[in-house]
């Protein structure tokens, strides 16, 4: 009877494994929709399996040229996870998603390059920012919009203010790593104008704080100077501390 039991159970997710790789992908995005309101979709072609969309718009942020592919094992275990490949000319590369019973999302394989001057519009950051922002993670977790944790890091490559004045940076990487009161970013810089280190932590329930310091390294850099001076006084050591603190 057990054995009889096992069968039609495997069946019936057999069964609905092809319902999802046949399913339009028009039609597995109006179901989407209806779960979230706040998503809008335009040239949507394939299946819900192995689809694309020409624009996704989630609470007023666009993606363009979004592909993804379902893992099949996945549905099988009772958890969806898919590969999604993004070409937008602003963000592009790919990323593994897992989403859970729970509503937590795993991430993984997540290499994506973000221009930065689609951050200052995306945070909005009071200056246009030149450059470009490389995520590189194996591994995070996110509940709601919570990050839980994450294991990668973040690199703003060809760092620079573009306006009201144009300022090379240098370069800039923050280690993330998950420690007991939620996840830490070490920033340091990679060389340039710029000499900046501290320790950054964000907690599971969004509240953060940075404490660090930044100097300029050529004193003749009036203008970098002249920018540190509006931070704050420089200590002994010449170098203008870093507090911050808020919530997300």
């Amino acid at each position: 009877m057990m054995r009889v039991l096992g069968y039609v159970i495997l069946g019936l997710l057999a069964y609905a494994v092809f319902l999802l790789a046949t399913l339009p992908a028009t039609q597995a995005v109006a179901l989407l929709q209806q779960q979230i309101p706040q998503l809008r979709a335009a040239g949507v072609s394939g299946t819900a399996w192995s689809g694309e969309a020409a624009v996704l718009q989630v609470e007023g942020q666009t993606l363009r040229r979004v592909d993804w592919q379902i893992r099949p094992w996945s549905v099988l275990l009772g958890e969806l996870q898919l590969d999604l490949r993004l070409q937008d000319a602003d963000l592009s590369g790919r990323a593994s998603v897992g989403l859970k019973p729970d509503g937590s999302i795993h991430l993984s394989g997540v290499d994506l390059n973000l221009a930065a001057a689609a951050a200052s519009n995306l945070f909005n950051v009071p200056v246009d920012l030149g450059g470009q922002f490389q995520l590189r993670l194996d591994s995070a977790q996110l509940q709601g919009r919570q990050l839980q944790s994450a294991e990668g890091e973040v690199r703003w490559q060809r760092a620079a203010v573009t306006a009201p004045v144009a300022q090379a940076l240098g370069e800039f990487v923050a280690r993330l790593s998950t420690v007991e009161q939620g996840v830490q970013a070490q920033v340091k810089d990679d060389g340039g104008p710029l000499q900046l280190d501290g320790t950054a932590l964000l907690t599971p329930a969004g509240a953060y704080n940075f404490n660090g310091a930044v100097a300029v390294r050529d004193p003749q850099e009036k203008m970098l100077v002249q920018g540190l001076q509006a931070l704050g006084r420089p200590g002994p050591d010449g170098r203008v501390p870093l507090l911050y603190s808020g919530r997300l």
